[in-house]
């Protein structure tokens, strides 16, 4: 096809869902698919942006409602794949759910292909007949059995599903690649607009990638066996006391990784695996916790700067503080180094509290309450 459609932006989410769900569908070789199926991959498609990495997909956007809805009503995790997540939705009897899902489909299949009739709805204007909002739907579905017009589908006979256009179906096998680019730039540019201080955006449209902490436990390892730390939640030294009584050591992220999405040195930091696992997604108190990882890294840093090794990590570091490879073993030093750690963890901590990340703190037990 010339164009991928004959507009260039598209103003909600649901739109570029409901036409993803589309281009899907099509590359499983599936010709016909009912609305509510649809609704259901739309819910899929935005299950990670929504309830792993918290995104807002806009403030009347109605799919973030159907997501959340979906994952209480299934208790499904936030790393369900897009099989289960659709099959979950189809099978659920939730009343809520079933109505939000239907609510996604009320509008979107006629709205989404409105455009391919912009000259049948001018002509009905010229000939003085009334077209209202309340009328789309129905002259859409009219116009679009009497002549697809281009349309990547027509509406099947019930009116509860569509069958894709076989040259649209083609299109979309043959062109997959720069097709799904498409969507991808797209739902980047979209969710960017809406989260305008939120990092790694085009990370956090699908599943997210694995973490890679081999270098940063190496570095945490060696300090271990050449200085004596503490965690800095619990105060118990890392030393076979404190393994027997909390678990091995794990590295953690400061700021969730589901926030950061990166493995920067600066963020991360020694933590016994029990309160590890406590912690998951949560952020750390500041006011508690800010200035002992600040000097927890420092001393690592002293402690490990002269070996020559671990040149990543020391590289990590001088991304936000230049001087890090200079410093002496003072007050002053360790004050202007808390500085530069501050202004990069204060401002990526408020975001992601914005964003919704709930805070944590050491000793509650925290667990998973569905409404």
């Amino acid at each position: 096809r010339s164009t991928l459609f004959p507009y260039t932006t598209l103003f909600r989410s649901y739109k570029l869902y409901w036409l993803k769900g589309v281009f899907d569908e099509a590359i499983e070789g599936n010709s016909h698919v009912t609305f509510e199926r649809l609704a259901a991959r739309m819910v899929a498609s935005a299950w990670y942006p929504v309830t792993y990495f918290r995104l807002n997909l806009g403030a009347t956007d109605m799919l973030t409602d159907a997501v959340l809805c979906a994952q209480n009503a299934c208790g499904l995790p936030t790393d369900a794949g897009t099989v289960d997540i659709v099959a979950a939705v189809l099978e659920s009897e939730d009343a809520e759910l079933r109505l939000k899902v239907k609510n996604l489909y009320k509008y979107v299949p006629y709205r989404l292909i409105r455009p391919f009739y912009s000259d049948r709805f001018d002509e009905a204007r010229a000939e003085g007949r009334r077209v209202s909002e309340a009328m789309v739907n129905g002259l859409v579905a009219s116009f679009n059995r009497d002549d697809a017009a281009g349309a990547p589908y027509r509406f099947d006979a019930d009116g509860l599903g569509i069958e894709i256009d076989a040259e649209w179906a083609r299109y979309f096998s043959d062109n997959r690649h720069v097709v799904q680019g498409w969507f991808d730039s797209k739902l980047v540019g979209y969710l960017q607009a809406r989260n305008p201080s939120v990092p790694a955006i085009p990370l956090k449209i699908y599943a997210p990638s694995a973490r890679n902490l081999t270098a940063a436990r190496k570095f945490w390892e060696e300090a271990l066996r050449d200085h004596v730390f503490t965690d800095i939640y619990s105060g118990a030294p890392f030393d076979e006391t404190g393994f027997a009584a909390h678990g091995p050591m794990g590295v953690d992220h400061f700021i969730p990784w589901s926030f950061v999405l990166h493995d920067e040195s600066w963020n991360l930091a020694p933590m016994f695996r029990d309160a590890n696992s406590s912690k998951g997604n949560r952020l750390p108190v500041l006011g508690e916790y800010l200035r002992p990882f600040c000097e927890q890294q420092f001393d690592a840093i002293l402690t490990l700067r002269s070996t020559g090794r671990h040149r990543k990590v020391f590289e990590s570091y001088a991304q936000i503080d230049s001087h890090v490879m200079q410093y002496e073993r003072t007050d002053a030093a360790l004050d202007s180094f808390t500085g530069s750690v501050t202004k990069v963890i204060v401002p990526l901590h408020q975001i992601a509290a914005n964003q919704g990340f709930p805070i944590w703190r050491p000793g509650i037990d925290y667990a998973v309450v569905r409404l």
